[in-house]
């Protein structure tokens, strides 16, 4: 509650600060507005992002990573090492609750209609109607299996997990996954195609308040920009191929190597 007070606080404040200058540049007080509204929501966005990241040992994607290598033993171990209760039922891949059961199935991608129909067989085995699922997504069409089999699944993200962990100060100490800078991942990422409606809503955003400013080349090149962005992400440059893996290339050449070995039919020959 503390805490959305604060961001509460915070945004108020930023407003009227950002406004009363606004109000001085704009002569037209709807463009002040808009403005003041722009740079606010960009001030909350920047702080909340700061302070996840500098309060946090490690972030949310590192602990799934360690879920996926370890298996779910691991993540069964960690949530038991928070119960009081140790006569709890518990096994390789399950925590037995009073009106439900937790069943760690994380991998990395969505699970699908096997993996849910083992969740619900191991549920319907503890004489359980609602399974928690430890998993990263589920697929849509799984859901189906859960239905059928009378048992309501509820997915539970990492990001959930490792916050019930640190809450019992349980997460586990691990190192910060490093990342190289690398100029080809960083145009696959700037380029990725997921990104195009970041880029389109922002361009048009942009050159839209443009009209309302004095700063209208300022805006409208920003903005431009932005859609010209939206559209290199539609071609093939968005799927992630801009500098290609070499994997071609690779194989050509093991292709065209021939081999030092002799063979029986040369051997005969000779």
């Amino acid at each position: 509650m503390a805490k959305a007070i604060d961001y509460i606080s915070v945004t108020i404040v930023s407003f009227l600060l950002t406004f009363v200058w606004t109000a001085l540049v704009f002569d037209n007080n709807v463009a002040a507005l808009v403005m003041s509204c722009a740079l606010t929501l960009i001030a909350v966005v920047t702080l909340r992002f700061v302070i996840s990241k500098y309060t946090k040992p490690y972030s949310y994607d590192r602990l799934a990573l360690e879920f996926a290598i370890r298996g779910n033993e691991y993540v069964i171990k960690l949530l038991i090492s928070i119960l009081k209760n140790r006569e709890i039922e518990s096994g390789s891949n399950y925590i037995l609750l009073d009106d439900s059961i937790v069943i760690s199935s994380f991998k990395l991608t969505a699970l699908g209609v096997s993996d849910v129909g083992a969740a619900c067989e191991r549920a319907k085995e503890k004489r359980r109607k609602r399974a928690f699922v430890i998993c990263s997504s589920v697929d849509r069409r799984a859901y189906a299996v859960a239905q059928l089999e009378g048992v309501k699944l509820c997915p539970v993200k990492p990001k959930a997990v490792y916050k019930l962990l640190k809450k019992h100060s349980a997460l586990p100490n691990l190192k910060p996954a490093k990342q190289k800078f690398a100029l080809r991942a960083l145009f696959e990422i700037i380029l990725s195609r997921s990104n195009f409606k970041s880029y389109a809503f922002s361009g048009v955003v942009l050159i839209a308040i443009s009209f309302l400013t004095p700063l209208k080349i300022y805006y409208m090149v920003i903005g431009s920009v932005n859609l010209l962005l939206a559209l290199l992400t539609l071609t093939p440059l968005g799927n992630g191929s801009v500098f290609g893996s070499g994997f071609g290339d690779e194989m050509e050449k093991a292709s065209n190597q021939s081999s030092n070995q002799i063979s029986i039919d040369e051997l005969l020959d000779k």
